[in-house]
């Protein structure tokens, strides 16, 4: 049994809302890829092109697009199969612990700021 779960925009959940940091797109995306590393993910290389890369362990795979809206903003968003049971609290507990490193290395501005 498994559970996807994505965020975006305009989502009615806080927590599956688009998220925006005072960043620029490199460092958002070294910081992501630093952070699944120290948690135990496999990062495949990032597509900088499309803004998109994959993470896996042997409990999750998470698709995640960053984009930089401008120079001072960026945003990112999950897509997350998570597999087993309570896979919908494994998923928020991901997306908190994330989203908790990324506020300390970067300004956070909002969420779903341009829906």
């Amino acid at each position: 049994m498994g559970f996807t779960r994505e965020t975006h925009e305009n989502d009615a959940v806080e927590i599956f809302k688009t998220h925006y940091y005072k960043t620029n797109y490199d460092n958002m995306k070294n910081a992501y890829i630093e952070f699944m590393k120290n948690n135990g993910f496999q990062v495949q290389e990032f597509n900088n092109d499309y803004g998109e890369g994959v993470a896996y362990n042997n409990k999750m795979s998470i698709t995640t697009k960053i984009i930089m809206q401008n120079q001072r903003e960026t945003s990112i968003d999950f897509f997350i199969e998570c597999n087993g049971f309570l896979g919908k609290a494994k998923v928020i507990k991901f997306l908190e612990e994330i989203y908790s490193y990324l506020a300390k290395k970067f300004e956070f501005k909002g969420l779903g700021l341009h829906q």
